[in-house]
């Protein structure tokens, strides 16, 4: 406990410096929880927040480095400023309104933030109709797609059974996606 509060208490950290109880790693790739409630009764999720936006503003990356943050869905940790501590956000959209709509919404906020870029990376798409259909209404509201990952109910059985999925489409797509982005 004692590692993760001086960490805390820096205005600046590398991953290498996390304590490995606070980290899991394989293949180079260190993945890090923070956030999350775990229990019942832990209370309001803000201050959750509030751990994740300074854990984020402190983090000082290698050259080759990149930190890929997993949100909860929707916008409630822009108001919670945990996208203040990163350059861009992806936003996964689904076909359906709602979900252009609240593409919309996070693009905006990221503007506000001064973020350089927020891209849309399609999910779940049924077909290539579809999925044009989805570019050309997120283009219209000044959202750039990086990407498209296909509907696979693969990708349903691994999170079913709590596997990691292997030799799907999407996992194919995921990977173009990644490509792309490094």
């Amino acid at each position: 406990m004692e590692e993760i509060r001086s960490i805390l208490t820096q205005d600046e950290f590398q991953t290498k410096e996390i304590p490995s109880q606070c980290a899991v790693e394989r293949d180079r790739v260190r993945l890090v929880c923070v956030g999350k409630i775990l229990q019942l009764l832990e209370g309001c999720a803000c201050p959750m927040g509030a751990l994740s936006r300074e854990f984020l503003k402190r983090l000082s990356l290698q050259e080759d480095a990149v930190a890929l943050v997993d949100t909860e869905a929707g916008i409630e940790h822009f108001g919670r400023g945990v996208e203040t501590g990163v350059d861009t956000v992806l936003a996964v959209i689904e076909p359906s309104f709602d979900s252009l709509e609240l593409a919309e919404k996070i693009s905006a906020l990221a503007a506000e933030v001064g973020m350089k870029g927020a891209w849309g990376i399609l999910n779940k798409v049924t077909s290539e109709e579809i999925a044009q259909r989805l570019r050309e209404e997120l283009e219209g509201r000044g959202i750039s797609v990086i990407g498209s990952i296909g509907y696979d109910p693969e990708v349903f059985q691994a999170g079913l059974e709590g596997r990691p999925m292997s030799g799907s489409k999407a996992e194919k797509d995921i990977e173009e996606i990644l490509e792309r982005l490094l």
